[in-house]
């Protein structure tokens, strides 16, 4: 019995010094193990383009130490979409790899360390403030985490595409001042767009460069394009008076073609604006017919003119508002006169009518509201108030509209946006 209990005894003293001498080296190895002293982000700012990802290089103290994605996790200390907890990222950014930083010649720093973070696809624009944590095990066996000392910024950002920036500006000039024989220029500019449908958040245009700007079409040779200063606005004007025109055509159709790339992830893409450039002045081919034996007991005969004035490029798109500081065209003193059929003289003794431009949609209660006389063209007309009855003969009526902006009222020189006259012949008959 007493040998049994020697026995059992050494055994168990066996054991318990096994277990200690295990432990022992359980210690000492992990003392041969680099234990982080500090972890450095080397860089303040990035910007990512969403759906892309970035690398952010940082160093770990010793340089001996390798981190791994396992170890290694994205702190977003705070965010403009949402907060995340200590320790944790958020939805939009995604730690996926950790990397050896390398130099120029593709050899691996020592200590230097690059961790790959994704940002997730999807239109907005985001600003969060990162860390990074380092998750080891202390000399006692212990997981201990240590944050960097130092954060870092990180904007992402929109993909570029056609739909989020245009050129604005109106689509119809007249090519020609008639009054001071020069070419009439008309402006376009790049504007932001909403950078989703129905989002209010506009694109941001500083991240985006003009790489070329340039005119199309078959008569773009007898335009000039010259750019402001800030290379992202242009004036557009004939270099000619002798434009050529197919057949009825109004007006000559010339294309602004921008192409413009993405800072933040490199794509392309180009937009365009289309100006029609029309004539000054337009002639009605048909003949309005008045009947002095049909004469009304008012003395009143109206012209619809919103076939007429988009001949001269008056149309409700020419009132369109592109953004919201954007200035409507005013209408200048429109004249009207009656002329002989030749054109030539004055017979408003002869024609012996009063002119007043007038629409047929009703008038807005709103005061300040636009006149839809101005706005409304196609509804436009020309209502003539006769106080005799004309004598009977051919005559050519001369409607003269001016359209600009509120801007060129004030500018040094003008460049009103449709300058022409519709000649409209009338004839009177018994």
């Amino acid at each position: 019995m007493k040998k049994l209990l020697v026995i059992t005894f050494l055994c168990t003293l066996g054991a318990v010094l096994f277990s200690g001498c295990q432990n022992m080296k359980d210690d000492i190895d992990n003392l041969k193990n680099p234990i982080p002293t500090g972890v450095v982000i080397l860089q303040d700012e990035f910007n990512v383009q969403n759906g892309r990802s970035i690398e952010i290089p940082f160093r770990v103290n010793p340089s001996n130490f390798v981190p791994t994605k396992e170890n290694v996790a994205l702190d977003v200390i705070s965010s403009q979409i949402t907060r995340a907890e200590y320790g944790s990222s958020i939805p939009e950014y995604t730690l996926v790899d950790i990397q050896p930083d390398k130099n120029a010649q593709g050899e691996e720093l020592e200590g230097q360390w690059l961790a790959v973070v994704e940002a997730a696809e999807g239109a907005y624009y985001g600003e969060a403030r990162l860390a990074l944590i380092l998750t080891y095990t202390d000399a006692r066996g212990n997981q201990v985490q240590m944050t960097s000392s130092s954060i870092s910024l990180l904007n992402s950002h929109v993909k570029l595409t056609e739909n989020m920036v245009a050129l604005n500006g109106p689509s119809s000039c007249t090519y020609w001042n008639t009054t001071t024989d020069m070419p009439i220029s008309t402006s376009t500019q790049l504007v932001p767009c909403p950078i989703s449908e129905g989002s209010s958040t506009l694109f941001d245009l500083t991240t985006v460069s003009v790489e070329s700007a340039v005119l199309t079409g078959a008569q773009a040779g007898s335009f000039t394009l010259q750019s402001d200063e800030s290379g992202s606005k242009w004036s557009i004007s004939a270099n000619t008076s002798m434009l050529e025109f197919e057949g009825d055509a109004q007006y000559v159709p010339i294309t602004l073609e921008v192409k413009l790339r993405d800072l933040i992830g490199g794509n392309e893409v180009t937009i365009t604006k289309t100006i029609r450039f029309y004539k000054t002045e337009y002639k009605v081919p048909q003949t309005v017919e008045y009947k002095l034996s049909e004469w009304p007991m008012d003395r009143r005969h109206n012209i619809d003119l919103g076939e007429y004035l988009a001949q001269i490029g008056v149309t409700a798109d020419l009132f369109t508002r592109y953004s919201e500081h954007e200035s409507l065209p005013v209408i200048l003193k429109p004249a009207f006169e009656a002329k002989d059929a030749t054109g030539e003289n004055n017979v408003s003794s002869k024609y012996r009518a009063v002119f007043i431009l007038k629409n047929h949609v009703e008038d807005d209660p709103d005061p300040d509201a636009i006149s839809k006389t101005l706005c409304a063209p196609e509804t436009n007309y020309l209502q003539q108030r006769f106080y005799s009855k004309p004598l009977e003969g051919e005559y050519q009526l001369w409607l003269s509209f001016q359209y600009c902006t509120a801007g060129s009222l004030i500018s040094e020189n003008p460049q009103p946006v449709i300058q022409a006259t519709i000649k409209v012949p009338v004839k009177i008959v018994p």
